[in-house]
């Protein structure tokens, strides 16, 4: 069995507020790379699903219409793009229903889908899956299987799974592509990772990831864009400027052969295509079955 073609996933947000600093007003240029974008989705004939930040959206309503008219999948990215272990669960569940209220006013729909900013549902924040849940939200993408400073759960499924809840409910994860070798999950699920591999290599693990688990692609809309980094007027520290930077001229054509290579679909069509292994998350929070 095969698992293709992948879930290509889009974040929508604005570097400089989601990356340096969020108390940052959301930037024209982000609303430019987003349409840039959407008309490379357009010329290659993919939709994609797009987890559209709230700040963003209360900015450019009318492009996140345009994405829902376009037949992109609109899922919540928080509202302000705070990572869920720096909030109090009250907190959070202020941010994430302001998120959603907003996209659903401005597409006129439930928002099934959710993605925690930078990846932030780690073992400390595990309860987020509940509040999620509790929500309406029917599946979320926020796990990421790898050992990461500042994220990932190493010894999470890396195919999806429907993981049953304390409070009795149930929510899809769909975690972020990652390949096993040497001993451990290595982060090939797109963004910077894509940036800097080479496109054939980044091709040969869609393709071999594919044999046994779906493929769940991320990018975010700034990183089509070659001259961000080196014009916007912000005090940014020329590692952060170079790390930041590195391989988003290459980018539009690596992502573009990858879909040409593979194609790719929104996450719900994957979640309606067939229902997954369960996993009890009482279990999961006392075990690990993986070296970190």
């Amino acid at each position: 069995m095969t698992f293709g073609p992948p879930v290509i996933s889009i974040d929508i947000e604005d570097w400089p507020q989601s990356t340096w600093d969020r108390s940052l007003p959301i930037t024209e240029r982000s609303a430019t790379n987003t349409r840039r974008l959407l008309d490379i989705l357009q010329r290659v004939g993919v939709r994609t699903t797009m987890f559209v930040l709230g700040k963003f959206a209360e900015k450019f309503p009318g492009i996140v219409r345009e994405i829902h008219a376009q037949g992109h999948e609109i899922g919540c990215h928080s509202y302000g793009h705070l990572e869920i272990f720096k909030q109090s669960q009250a907190e959070f569940k202020t941010d994430l229903r302001r998120g959603k209220d907003i996209l659903e006013q401005i597409v006129g729909e439930r928002i099934r889908c959710y993605r925690a900013p930078d990846s932030s549902v780690i073992r400390d924040s595990l309860w987020a899956l509940e509040d999620l849940a509790e929500a309406g939200f029917e599946y979320d993408s926020s796990i990421f299987p790898v050992n990461r400073p500042r994220y990932g759960i190493p010894d999470w499924p890396q195919s999806p799974v429907q993981v049953r809840l304390a409070n009795g409910l149930s929510i899809i994860e769909f975690p972020l592509a990652s390949y096993r070798m040497l001993g451990r999950n290595w982060p090939v699920g797109g963004g910077g990772y894509h940036r800097l591999l080479p496109g054939i290599a980044s091709r040969w693990f869609v393709r071999r990831i594919m044999r046994s688990a779906p493929f769940v692609f991320y990018c975010h809309p700034y990183e089509f864009d070659a001259r961000e980094l080196a014009e916007i007027s912000l005090e940014i520290p020329l590692a952060t400027r170079l790390h930041q930077s590195l391989g988003r001229g290459r980018f539009e054509s690596r992502f573009i052969a990858m879909l040409r290579c593979f194609g790719g679909r929104r996450m719900g069509d994957l979640r309606d295509e067939q229902s997954w292994p369960e996993l009890q998350i009482e279990q999961f929070a006392r075990a690990s079955s993986l070296p970190a």
